[in-house]
């Protein structure tokens, strides 16, 4: 398809040289004075007083002296600097990235040389895990019940909502598992 495109593009560049070309291998005085208008003529006639320089009307207009210019190499080196210049630098295109500003807790030294003591730090690990995710629902379930019934007034597709409204359900429903599981988080809920 580029091909085409550029055989199209070259074959209309050589049409409109060629036809440069050929008019401006005739006289060019003849040229001028075809297209001089009645008026200019009948003015050169009568007083000379008043000369203004010929006007030509030439089409295609003359063109600038043709120059190369030498392209960018952007070849499969160029292309694995740029990807490794990303890498580094990051894409200027990407929106900044929001980092967490609490730090993870790291395991001890006595917590690594201990395998049951590492257990526990993974086991405690895990239920802030746990912890966390059963305070987002909790925080996520309101937001999603009120974009359904936003969704509802808007008029958008019931089968959209009933998948919604599924979702919001079965999130709520792990949430109170969670919370029935863990009793200790009751303190800390609601």
């Amino acid at each position: 398809m580029m091909r085409k495109w550029m055989k199209a593009g070259a074959l209309a560049v050589l049409a409109m040289l060629t036809l440069r070309w050929l008019t401006a291998d005739g006289d060019s005085e003849t040229i001028q004075n075809t297209q001089q208008s009645p008026a200019s003529k009948t003015a050169a006639a009568g007083t000379k007083a008043t000369e203004e320089p010929l006007q030509t009307a030439s089409w295609p207009p003359p063109f600038p002296e043709l120059r190369r210019v030498p392209m960018p190499d952007y070849g499969p080196q160029q292309a694995a600097a740029q990807s490794l210049a990303a890498t580094r630098n990051g894409d200027p295109r990407s929106p900044p990235l929001q980092r967490d500003t609490v730090s993870a807790v790291q395991p001890s030294v006595a917590e690594l040389a201990d395998p049951q003591a590492y257990q526990r730090y993974e086991a405690n690990q895990h239920q802030q895990l746990l912890a966390s995710f059963a305070s987002a629902a909790q925080q996520e379930v309101p937001r999603l019940q009120a974009d359904i019934e936003r969704g509802r007034q808007m008029g958008i597709d019931p089968a959209s909502i009933a998948k919604m409204e599924d979702k919001a359900r079965r999130l709520a429903a792990l949430e109170q598992e969670l919370r029935q599981q863990h009793p200790e988080w009751q303190s800390k809920a609601r």
